[in-house]
């Protein structure tokens, strides 16, 4: 039996992920963060400049797409080879200071940032 859309390559890509998020980006970050403390209460940790979470959202001063989905991994290179299988657009990895970001784009233009811990937590 042959699955439709790739729901075979979807289940391993969901499966590499340990937690996902919303994340919202933006160079008004102050704003933002006033704006989303106004919907959602105070955030569970902000950094006071770029960023904060608020539980399932997450609120980033760092360039890309204005909305996102930001997905933890431990095994970014699974993600890729899972991403392509599904023909999404698997962009170049990116090390920040506490996290190495592998951006995401599928067929239908969804954004995701996989990403992983540079060191345990």
């Amino acid at each position: 039996m042959t699955e439709v859309g790739g729901a075979r390559g979807a289940s391993a890509l969901a499966g590499l992920f340990e937690k996902v998020k919303v994340m919202h980006s933006s160079r008004q970050w102050a704003e933002a963060e006033h704006d989303l403390a106004a919907v959602l209460g105070e955030p569970a940790f902000s950094d006071g400049n770029g960023w904060a979470a608020f539980g399932s959202v997450v609120l980033s001063d760092e360039s890309g797409p204005e909305w996102s989905l930001l997905a933890k991994t431990s095994d970014l290179e699974a993600v890729a080879v899972a991403a392509a299988d599904l023909n999404w657009h698997v962009g170049e990895p990116v090390e920040g200071a506490h996290e190495t970001r592998l951006p995401l784009t599928s067929s239908a233009g969804l954004s995701i940032v996989a990403y992983s811990p540079l060191h345990a937590a």
